[in-house]
């Protein structure tokens, strides 16, 4: 119980005691005058139940506030519900976007991936049949260079078959720096 309402209890129970001693002298008959007419009556019941119809009203009117804010707070936390379920649902549908964005990119690396792949397999095979085709070709002229070579040797055979030579060794002179 919050302080101010103990306060307040407190100052009502200490009325209703006043009230209650002097009730004699609430009750005596006085004349009253209503500006138009006098009239004989309890002066002290007259300003009680004045003052206590105001408080009436105007707690009549404070619950009746109290009941229209709370009305208002329920519809504004309905419409607050509402735009969080709406947030959430547009969270959701940005993250399933952005997965399928992030796998459409996955997708398109990969076959950029393999293209390259595939140029580069294409390179490497044509790399490779140059290479065999030189080393075809090397082998098929340096094949026709020993064919070469054996024919003079044979012819240098023959012709030194007839005659005595003397074979030396070259001398070689080393490299000037």
């Amino acid at each position: 119980m919050h302080l101010r309402s103990v306060f307040l209890l407190l100052l009502f129970v200490l009325c209703s005691v006043f009230l209650v001693v002097n009730w004699e002298g609430v009750m005596a008959d006085v004349n009253v005058n209503l500006l138009f007419e006098e009239i004989q009556a309890p002066l002290g019941l007259i300003l009680l139940l004045g003052p206590g119809l105001v408080i009436l009203i105007c707690l009549v009117y404070g619950f009746v506030q109290q009941a229209a804010l709370s009305m208002e707070l329920r519809r504004v936390n309905k419409q607050l519900q509402h735009a969080r379920d709406l947030l959430q649902k547009a969270e959701q549908s940005r993250f399933v976007e952005l997965k399928n964005d992030m796998q459409r990119q996955f997708l398109d690396l990969q076959n950029q991936s393999a293209a390259r792949h595939s140029s580069l397999m294409t390179a490497i095979n044509g790399l490779q049949a140059a290479i065999e085709e030189s080393s075809d070709q090397t082998v098929n002229s340096l094949s026709a260079s020993v064919g070469e070579v054996e024919d003079r040797l044979s012819q240098l055979v023959e012709m030194a078959a007839g005659k005595d030579f003397e074979i030396r060794e070259k001398k070689t002179e080393p490299l000037k720096k």
